[in-house]
């Protein structure tokens, strides 16, 4: 019976409506099991068929192992491996494949089992991966079907788009594999790191240790040439210290060390105590260091050891990269979080370097003086060890001229919930 016109436009329409729904479901962010499984029951229900499969190649390429099945029974499924027979080698050399009688036809392998199945026809077309051939999508009917040019036409752009849903997972895992390499690499370089910095720390300390035994004139007179050197060297060490310290930081943060200093503080009684010290540095470069504190204090669950390591670091920055004006330390409370701000009207920072500033070891190309490029790496560690964000701005919107830093930390998140 020849169908209508409007018979056709419909089933086009059915069959392109399928396609869309298709590809969504191949752009989700569904597993690669269930992309494939909602492509062959949209297969079958577009064609009102039977049912549908997509088997795939093993890597020899002799046989097909069901991937995905919509409308078969388990039994079915699981008769055995299709051998890459007659039935379907027209498939593998990149062609679709129609098979009216599938209970008579000597090129269908499982003949007995398609009729205990209820299978009369079936329709295999090529799952085509970078123009290799890499398995077969197949439709199968309850009653006797020739299929349509526009069926088959239909079948094998399903095909093609259950080639780009495997192609994306193959993708994907080997994403995860490539992230799980670096991730292990990151913690096998951190582990060394604190070996190297561990062993390191304690011959520093003695060498420097002596020099300042000489320097204090326990070993004897010295020259003022020899003097100096050795203060050049005391302070060389100095700064070597402080690296392996910022090292060592690093990996107590990594290893969740921060955890077990944690209990509820005063967020204004961490600031004001961070302050102590610096506010006479601010006065000495005639800068004027403010603080804007509520007045209620925000209790936080966090190191105060750590926080006002955090601040000290800001604070310090800000007032060294500042000539003239003044370093600003605000605390804002809003509904599910604190925020601290440190403001100054100093050098700025490049806006093409701002994405780059709390990786480690990265210094500002206008930052000038030396220093290990680890002090914001760690404390953005610290802050996201407290379930908070932290970031920078450039100029500062509020005053249109140098940075503006801001770290946030949770009232109610997962760490003080902890502690309730």
């Amino acid at each position: 019976m020849r169908e209508t016109s409007a018979t056709m436009a419909n089933l086009t329409q059915r069959y392109y409506r399928s396609l869309y729904e298709m590809a969504a479901i191949v752009s989700s962010a569904g597993t690669p099991e269930s992309v494939l499984d909602a492509i062959v029951k949209a297969v079958a229900e577009a064609l009102e068929a039977r049912g549908c499969s997509l088997m795939l190649l093993t890597p020899d390429r002799e046989t097909l192992i069901h991937t995905a099945a919509h409308g078969l029974s388990d039994w079915y499924v699981r008769k055995g491996p299709l051998s890459a027979d007659k039935s379907i080698s027209q498939a593998l050399q990149g062609e679709p494949v129609a098979i009216l009688n599938a209970t008579g036809d000597e090129r269908v392998q499982y003949r007995e089992q398609a009729r205990q199945e209820g299978i009369a026809s079936m329709l295999s077309a090529p799952v085509l991966l970078k123009q290799e051939v890499i398995g077969v999508i197949r439709v199968y009917t309850a009653e006797p079907h020739e299929f349509t040019a526009d069926e088959i036409y239909f079948v094998q752009a399903a095909s093609n788009l259950g080639a780009i849903a495997l192609d994306n997972a193959r993708r994907l895992e080997q994403c995860f594999t490539e992230v799980d390499k670096l991730e292990e690499e990151r913690r096998q370089f951190v582990r060394f790191l604190s070996v190297v910095a561990h062993d390191l720390q304690s011959p520093l300390v003695a060498t420097q240790s002596l020099l300042s035994y000489m320097l204090d004139g326990y070993t004897g007179e010295i020259t003022d040439g020899q003097k100096d050197l050795m203060q050049r060297g005391v302070r060389r060490i100095d700064e070597l210290l402080t690296l392996i310290t910022d090292l060592l930081d690093i990996t107590r943060i990594e290893a969740g060390q921060l955890e077990r200093e944690m209990q509820e503080v005063s967020l204004n009684g961490v600031v004001k105590q961070a302050v102590v010290g610096l506010d006479s540095v601010a006065r000495q470069k005639g800068i004027e260091l403010k603080i804007e504190l509520p007045e209620s204090s925000p209790r936080v669950y966090a190191s105060s050891r750590r926080l006002q390591q955090v601040l000290n670091n800001l604070i310090a920055n800000a007032i060294n990269y500042t000539r003239e004006g003044m370093a600003l330390v605000r605390v804002k409370e809003h509904d599910n979080e604190v925020a601290v701000e440190v403001i100054d009207t100093g050098i700025g920072i490049p806006p093409d370097e701002l994405p780059r500033l709390f990786d480690d070891f990265f210094r500002g190309s206008n930052a000038g003086k030396k220093g290990t490029g680890l002090g914001l790496s760690i404390s953005k560690r610290i802050i996201q060890a407290h379930g908070g964000k932290i970031w920078a701005e450039s100029p500062c919107t509020e005053t249109g001229a140098g940075s503006r830093f801001v770290f946030t930390l949770p009232k109610n998140g997962p760490l003080n919930k902890k502690s309730a």
